[in-house]
């Protein structure tokens, strides 16, 4: 799901994962571990319920945009460390 919601193409049909989940539920007669299927898809704004709210100002003090998804210091590509590289 946060894949989805970060909007990285992924090729699955999230909503009907979500459906399956609940068909799953159902099947089986007890609650799966992931909360997820209670929750759904998150909205791309956020739920209050869940908010962060010194996250703006630790935002601010990085040098960070508020819409900023990564440091602006981060490469645009990903680069594994030298000490995990086989």
């Amino acid at each position: 799901m946060q894949i989805d919601e970060m909007g990285i193409a992924h090729g699955y049909d999230v909503d009907r994962v979500l459906w399956l989940g609940r068909q799953l539920e159902r099947t089986v007669g007890q609650r799966l571990r992931s909360e997820v299927t209670i929750n759904g898809r998150t909205l791309k704004e956020g739920h209050m319920k869940f908010a962060r709210p010194g996250l703006a100002k630790r935002k601010e003090a990085l040098g960070e945009a508020p819409g900023q998804p990564i440091p602006g210091d981060w490469g645009e590509k990903a680069i594994l460390p030298e000490q995990y590289r086989p």
